[in-house]
């Protein structure tokens, strides 16, 4: 702080006395920016309010997407790369007699695999072939034994591997090993006893027959692997394929790992039984769409706590603490729409409470899983309804490729026409032909149509007119309400969210750089005043000096 004092005299008499006056320069100079700072602090409150707005759409953002993920997975997405709940397949067995059906067998199902019924009995697994030496009495002392083995096993090509005579049985093991993967024979050393010990010699695949030789020596034939005839010594197992009838038509398989059979089934084979009959069962994945459910509903209910947060009043009637958005436009339109499409039924009168999914005080979903359960077992159809899109066509020539993202369920009459050359010229519903463009066999709503975004490939060669029946379940609906205020989980950034955000994000930027402006503006202001009262000091001390200095020769003149 700077302190200036001023000394003012007056006489009385030969009496002089002396006042000072202190001037905190420091504190006058603060004081005058504080008024000019003011201003930056209020706009800066301003960007924490708006700052933290945009923080609350961007939380309701993503547990938008988070929704709309869920519900992708069950409104049939129309893309190979998204999950559909509805297209995933489960598989069930089940054996005759007493056995245990995955005793023998196991499978595995993929999306999109027929809904059928199989019966299979196994009568024998593949085997990989397997061959013994005679008993070696080590397996770690030298054997003495030089020469050249030759080795494969089904389509491989045979292998050269040299045996020197400071070869133990283990070694030998370890340079059969080393080229397993070009004769596909492995070996092993199986103790019996501590003086007993055998090379067993075993294919890497079911089915392949191990052929050896001795090419030079005897080495094979003295192991007992071989015969001096040439032939196998001890075969412990023989390669075999695996044997099965399905439906009672014979099927041979090298492997017991049989995926080219049943279209999306792979069957692993564990044992032969001729006995039992199993019985593989390709459905839906029931547990699988309850999942999917149980995931939506807790994506809505995410959603549904956010609003209800925003809604929030403290006794006083005013907004809470945590109600960002209280009384915020989107948040109110959300929220009615939400509830809207929750109470929309399909066209055969099938309901979320019709299933078990019920709304409690707060709107909130609540899932009875028993009544869930028995309506997917007993009308997955009309669950599918209630979920999914689907559109259904009079002519299997006309298929729908892309289900676009807008629109309601709709039926019509679509009127193709291809002119002599075999191109489309036109579609059209009810003659007008505006409704769609035409890019080679693809036949696209156009935007602003009841059928906007909705893609039909067309592969007929003739005019025709195909009735087209198209349903947009709660899924659907749903993903489409979802885009609209957040776009989606893969990046579209054209939201209402989206508009809002950015909108106050451009308001951030312009009061950022008000209120760099006038810091700006604040500290020239203060360098201007720090001189000013710098000059000012000057002039006081000066002024100080001259009192004093008046005081002395009144003092002397009084002498």
């Amino acid at each position: 702080m700077s302190v200036v004092s001023s000394s003012g005299s007056t006489t009385s008499g030969t009496a002089v006395t002396s006042a000072t006056v202190a001037l905190d320069t420091d504190a006058l100079v603060e004081a005058a920016v504080a008024v000019r700072t003011a201003a930056a602090d209020t706009i800066e409150l301003k960007v924490t309010e708006a700052e933290t707005i945009v923080s609350a759409y961007q939380e309701l953002e993503a547990l938008l997407l988070t929704l709309s993920e869920a519900a992708d997975a069950l409104r049939n997405p129309g893309s190979s790369t998204e999950s559909d709940a509805f297209e995933e397949r489960a598989v069930t067995l089940t054996a005759s007699g007493t056995a245990e059906a995955t005793d023998i067998m196991g499978a595995s199902v993929g999306a999109n695999a027929e809904i059928a019924s199989y019966s299979i009995v196994i009568e024998q697994v593949a085997t990989v072939h397997k061959i013994a030496s005679d008993d070696q009495a080590s397996r770690s002392d030298e054997l003495g034994l030089t020469g050249t083995i030759s080795l494969s096993a089904g389509d491989n090509t045979a292998v050269s591997i040299d045996i020197t005579s400071d070869m133990t049985l283990d070694e030998i093991a370890a340079a059969i090993n080393y080229e397993t993967d070009n004769t596909g024979v492995k070996a092993s050393v199986l103790k019996l006893d501590d003086e007993s010990y055998l090379l067993v010699l075993t294919g890497s695949e079911t089915n392949e027959t191990i052929a050896l030789s001795d090419s030079s020596g005897d080495v094979l034939e003295t192991l007992g692997l071989i015969t001096a005839a040439g032939e196998i010594g001890n075969e412990l197992q023989s390669a075999q394929p695996a044997i099965l009838t399905v439906d009672g038509i014979s099927v041979t398989r090298s492997s017991n790992e049989i995926d080219d059979l049943i279209d999306e089934v792979t069957l692993y084979l564990y044992s032969g039984d001729e006995d039992t009959t199993i019985t593989l069962d390709v459905g839906a994945d029931l547990a699988g769409i309850n999942t999917a459910i149980e995931t939506f509903v807790e994506a809505y209910n995410a959603v549904r706590d956010f609003i209800l947060t925003q809604q929030e009043t403290n006794s006083d009637g005013e907004a809470a603490d945590d109600a960002v958005l209280f009384g915020d436009a989107l948040v109110r339109s959300l929220s009615n729409d939400l509830s809207s499409l929750l109470a929309e039924m399909t066209d055969d009168g099938a309901t979320l409470a019709g299933i078990g999914i019920t709304l409690d005080t707060d709107n909130k979903l609540v899932i009875d899983s028993s009544t869930l359960a028995d309506a997917l077992s007993s009308d997955l159809e009309a669950i599918e309804k209630l979920f999914r899109f689907s559109a259904e066509t009079s002519s299997s020539e006309l298929s729908v490729i892309d289900n676009g993202s807008t629109g309601d369920s709709v039926d019509f009459t679509l009127d193709i026409v291809v002119d002599a050359d075999g191109n489309i010229a036109s579609a059209s519903v009810g003659g007008d032909d505006s409704l769609f463009t035409i890019t080679g066999s693809r036949i696209e709503g156009a935007e602003g149509t009841a059928y906007e975004g909705i893609v039909f490939a067309y592969i007929g060669a003739e005019s025709a007119s195909v009735d087209v029946s198209i349903t947009r379940g709660l899924a659907q609906k749903l993903s489409d309400t979802i885009t609209d205020y957040a776009g989606t989980y893969s990046g579209d950034s054209d939201s209402r969210i989206t508009e809002l955000v950015d909108s106050l994000n451009d308001s951030i930027t312009d009061m950022e750089t008000e209120i760099s402006n006038i810091q700006q503006r604040t500290e020239d202001y203060r360098e201007w005043l720090t001189e000013y009262y710098a000059k000012i000091e000057a002039q006081i001390n000066t002024a100080s000096r001259l009192r004093e200095q008046l005081a002395i020769l009144l003092d002397d003149s009084d002498d």
